[in-house]
């Protein structure tokens, strides 16, 4: 037990020393990044073409990674494998395309062969590779060096320090390019629909809300049995009642039928615009019109008015008042806004 404790200390060591390792590496390339960052923004801003990004091996990895986070804030962006693209692949590239090309030593022999035939369709190529001399820096027309640090771990050997800088490197090329455009949150939430801050800026009450054929409605002189058949069938909790010229009179609810079967004894010989005056929160008082929204309404906001009013549903309707659904809480909260 005391033999595994310890090893299990010296692990953590490790752990804690690669993280050591990589935060120090990280801080070196913060004060390395200068003139030759700012020139490789300028060749993807005034590129007139695509953004093509490669690697090999892990550089590969980050460079697809580099090309995916490009691509959802502003930077439309492709990753071409460098074996694939010496092999057919470099048909996807035009005169005018901007090529970024990750390798920790600027002398990975697949990189350097793709960049020179890339040269001869393309237009500028940017190299993220460790400072100094090296076939990729020699191509390149723009150079973002990584300051020299020493890999992490007890071996020094698998690709650890290098990988995150280049990370780095990418994110700060995808976040500066996203200043310089003016990308807006609302730009972003249309590349990611289905992600969190997509629903919360795009989702609409018209994209969400119980319509048409669906939508509990009756007349304010149908009879009381009528409202109830109607608002069983629908399955919503809840009707529309409405004025002869279609306008929204007021919602029953299932609250509103309790209410009302403790204060009248024969609700059958109501009509629904009687049982809606009869089950309200206070029957004495003046009923008011049932507050509606508008179809372009972010769903984020019916959630907000809801919580605020302690109601689980409300009525999208035109100007008109003329209603066209029902949003409710319970799919608010499925859609993830909850």
């Amino acid at each position: 037990m005391k033999k595994l404790k310890h090893n299990l200390e010296r692990h953590l060591a490790t752990a804690r020393e690669v993280v050591r390792t990589e935060a120090a590496a990280l801080q070196a390339l913060h004060g390395a990044l200068g003139e030759s960052f700012l020139d490789a923004l300028e060749k993807i801003l005034t590129g007139s073409g695509q953004m093509i990004v490669t690697g090999l091996g892990k550089s590969g990895h980050v460079a697809a990674k580099a090309a995916a986070t490009l691509s959802s804030v502003g930077t439309p962006a492709k990753f071409l494998h460098p074996v694939e693209a010496l092999h057919g692949d470099l048909g996807m590239v035009q005169e005018g395309d901007v090529l970024l090309a990750f390798s920790k030593s600027g002398a990975t022999e697949e990189i350097v062969r793709l960049v020179g035939h890339f040269k001869r369709i393309g237009g500028a190529v940017i190299a993220v590779c460790e400072a100094g001399a090296s076939p990729l820096a020699e191509l390149a027309d723009v150079v973002i060096g990584l300051p020299k640090q020493p890999e992490a771990g007890p071996m020094q050997l698998a690709p650890t320090t290098s990988t995150t800088m280049m990370l780095a490197v990418g994110d700060a090329l995808a976040m500066a390019l996203l200043e310089a455009r003016g990308f807006r949150s609302e730009q972003f939430a249309r590349y990611h629909p289905e992600g969190s801050l997509g629903k919360r800026l795009l989702l609409r009450a018209s994209d969400i809300m119980h319509g048409g054929e669906q939508l509990p409605r009756v007349t304010a002189d149908a009879t009381f049995n009528d409202l109830i058949i109607e608002t069983t069938r629908k399955h919503l909790g809840m009707s529309c009642i409405v004025e002869a010229s279609g306008a929204l009179l007021g919602v029953f609810t299932d609250g509103d039928l309790r209410r009302l079967l403790s204060r009248e004894a024969q609700p059958t010989r109501l009509t629904a615009r009687e049982a809606w005056r009869l089950s309200r929160r206070d029957p004495n008082d003046t009923p008011v019109p049932h507050s509606t929204v508008a179809p372009e309404t972010l769903a984020v906001d019916c959630l907000q008015m809801m919580r605020d009013a302690q109601i689980t549903s409300l009525v999208v309707a035109r100007e008109d008042r003329v209603p066209l659904g029902v949003v409710r809480l319970q799919e608010l909260v499925k859609a993830g806004l909850g």
